[in-house]
């Protein structure tokens, strides 16, 4: 089956609240296997007649990680206009909204990152942020177009009982307390029944599923007017970022204190499922128009997160890739003080001081030192840095400014910043920088069994042996043991006003994990002879994978976020040797030949 028109992308979660969705949207069934997921097709009433075209999707596991990795997946294969989270999420306490309900996202508020300090209370720096603004208008407008909503409650069952009997209630007293009280509101015996209804507002995400109470308190502090809890919503919206709107409707299932029930549940998947058919009928995205045919078969070198899924070959077109990822997001926020240290090798005395090396204390290195003062991606005030700057001096800048600058000393600020920022995203991953062959590699040790990835290659996902373990023989019969490290050469480009990080992949042979084996040029020499095109393509998209793989870490967020690698299309038959040019980005295409150059 051909690359569909889709103008919706709809991902769930649980295998309840998938099925919830496929009877809500019901008509023009079809199955569209992409490149790493498999979508159902199904249509839905965009208004006045037309029909919006839907992709659904259910998630493979729960989570923000799997959340961001299946939307990126969803965006690159299909390009839908909107992205829609639809299933259940845990509700609080409250008198406008209970179960049944449904909460619309306005704000998806990350608590992924938090630090647990001994003998102190957990803190959080609360990612996220709005949803795009037209979406968000739409949203706010909905009560003045509930004509168009309909009546989108009354297919959804009866709904379950409610009753706070204490053994249902768990927490501490005063918040067990205020949800009794808040149910009778709601459910108590001469209060009449009432259709459910949506309301607007933050959702707090994380990769914690909150049943304790006692876990909302500095969530609700540190960010007022949440409205519900759930797991999914911060990956989505950190895969979704500058490139397609995405909101979230969920259920109301539960409230956190009062055991769930199953009723409640299945209910909740319904009621979520049937407004999000209501919702589709304003139209809050245009219909997307069919594909036109390509006029030129053989377009220039670009970045084409459409590429994916598409059969260029039985068009007589082969489809190639660059060594350049396209550099998708950055810190919006240039951290300038007054530095209280001469030297790098100072600061950083100072700032590990008292921490050991088992411990679980963030020692920040998104910076660097220039004529007094130190430049940073992370904020002094809220890291380690305060320890070497003068805070009284601290400055602001947006990011943005510099990397686009005509001044040559911004612009070469702001790539030192990018190179510190590689790395610290790339060793919260287990991929070290080392100087001495400026190149990031796989870590891993004599004493540790072979590393393997995972990755998506070309057609199907695989797996490739990242640090592999050899032993050679001597002539005199002594066994000499090395490592093999899959590594590459980074360097940051802007092309045409967009950051790109140019890949060049190589290896690194060590003795123990670190150190140059020595004979590391003749095996590097050795092994790039035999390579061919197909292992330097296999090497690019592993190095894809490990630099978009989904962000795992509590104690910090990800500084750097990639898209997909540059591709290029070109007609079967072209010299390849003409594809690759001195003092320009290497061009791989995708068959098994010699490279040529």
């Amino acid at each position: 089956m051909s690359q569909p028109i889709v103008d919706i992308g709809i991902l769930t979660i649980r295998d309840d609240e998938f099925r919830a969705v496929l009877r809500a949207f019901a008509d023009d069934h079809g199955i569209y296997k992409g490149r790493y997921r498999e979508y159902t097709l199904r249509t839905a009433d965009a208004g006045q007649g037309a029909r919006y075209r839907l992709a659904i999707l259910r998630q493979i596991e729960q989570g923000n990680g799997e959340a961001q990795e299946a939307a990126r997946d969803l965006i690159d294969d299909l390009q839908p206009s909107l992205l829609l989270v639809v299933g259940i999420a845990g509700g609080l306490p409250s008198d406008d909204i209970t179960l049944g309900d449904v909460v619309l996202s306005t704000r998806i508020l990350d608590f992924s990152v938090e630090a647990r300090k001994f003998q102190e209370d957990t803190t959080y720096n609360v990612g996220g942020g709005p949803i795009a603004k037209s979406i968000a208008a739409g949203i706010a407008n909905l009560g003045a177009r509930e004509s168009e909503l309909g009546e989108w409650w009354a297919e959804l069952p009866h709904k379950p009982a409610v009753k706070s009997a204490p053994r249902k209630l768990y927490g501490p007293k005063t918040w067990q307390r205020e949800l009794r009280e808040k149910l009778q509101v709601h459910y108590g015996e001469e209060v009449a029944a009432r259709t459910p209804t949506f309301t607007a507002g933050p959702i707090a995400s994380s990769d914690r599923l909150v049943k304790d109470p006692r876990v909302l308190f500095p969530w609700i502090t540190s960010a007022r007017g949440i409205l519900a809890i759930e797991m999914e919503s911060a990956g989505v919206h950190r895969a979704t970022r500058d490139r397609t709107p995405m909101l979230s409707i969920r259920g109301i299932s539960d409230i956190v204190g009062f055991r769930r029930q199953d009723a409640w549940t299945k209910y909740a998947c319904a009621s979520a499922s049937a407004f999000t058919r209501g919702y589709l009928r304003t139209r809050p995205v245009p219909l997307r128009e069919p594909l036109k045919p390509q006029a030129d078969p053989v377009p220039a070198l670009h970045h084409d997160d459409s590429r994916e899924g598409r059969d260029y070959r039985a068009a007589g077109v082969e489809e190639g890739f660059a060594n350049l990822i396209p550099l998708r997001h950055f810190p919006d926020i240039l951290y300038i003080a007054p530095a209280l240290t001469k030297t790098v090798k100072h600061s950083w005395f100072l700032l590990r001081q008292g921490v050991s090396g088992k411990s679980a204390v963030y020692v920040p290195g998104a910076w660097t030192l220039h004529d007094g003062n130190l430049y940073s991606f992370v904020d002094p005030e809220r890291s380690r840095l305060k320890k070497i700057v003068d805070l009284g001096g601290l400055d602001r800048f947006n990011t943005e400014e510099w990397a686009i600058s005509d001044d040559e000393n911004k612009r070469r600020l702001f790539v030192h910043l990018l190179n510190a920022a590689l790395r610290e995203d790339l060793w919260a991953q287990g991929i070290r920088y080392h100087k001495d062959q400026d190149v990031y590699a796989f870590m891993g040790r004599p004493d540790e069994s072979p590393r393997r990835l995972k990755y998506p290659n070309v057609k199907v996902r695989s797996t490739a042996t990242v640090v592999s373990h050899y032993e050679h023989k001597a002539k005199s019969g002594k066994p000499h043991k090395y490592l093999r490290h899959g590594a590459f050469q980074g360097r940051f480009r802007s092309l045409g006003g967009q950051w790109y990080l140019e890949i060049t992949p190589t290896y690194r042979f060590t003795r123990n994990g670190m150190d140059l084996d020595r004979f590391h040029e003749n095996r590097l020499s050795g092994i790039k002879r035999f390579e061919r095109n197909r292992s330097v393509l296999s090497q690019l998209l592993l190095w894809q994978a490990a630099l978009r793989a989904p962000w795992t870490r509590a104690d910090r967020s990800r500084l750097l976020e990639f898209a997909p690698l540059v591709s290029f299309r070109f007609a079967s038959g072209v010299d390849e040797s003409s594809l690759t040019a001195l003092d320009a980005p290497l061009l791989v295409p995708s068959g098994d030949k010699e490279l040529g150059g």
